[in-house]
């Protein structure tokens, strides 16, 4: 897997094996540092600037990281890949989401 900002991430790289090990310590041992990785550029630093993120404010954030926001996330990104692959029309997702059609005169 190609990781975005990899000399980032080679940097920090003790530090998010420090922090899957605590996961393991909670038995969340199918996070990967891949996927902590992801989740902190796609969400924890996204409206951010990252090559111009200090040191110490990235090990911050990883370390503040929670094993309970990472599921959640990847639940939601899953979730929008299988809708965007669904193609519903709106007559379908109406009829889906049980709305009825609104009658206008």
């Amino acid at each position: 897997m190609v990781v975005p900002y990899e000399s980032l991430y080679r940097k920090v790289q003790i530090v998010l094996q420090s922090k899957l090990e605590e996961f393991q310590l909670y038995e969340y041992d199918a996070i990967t540092s891949e996927q902590l990785w992801m989740y902190c550029v796609e969400k924890k630093w996204r409206k951010q600037v990252i090559e111009e993120l200090p040191l110490h404010v990235v090990v911050s954030a990883i370390f503040s990281v929670k094993p309970s926001e990472i599921l959640n996330y990847a639940q939601v990104k899953d979730l929008q890949s299988i809708n965007g692959m669904m193609e519903l029309s709106t007559e379908e997702l109406e009829e889906l989401l049980g709305t009825e059609k609104k009658i206008t005169l």
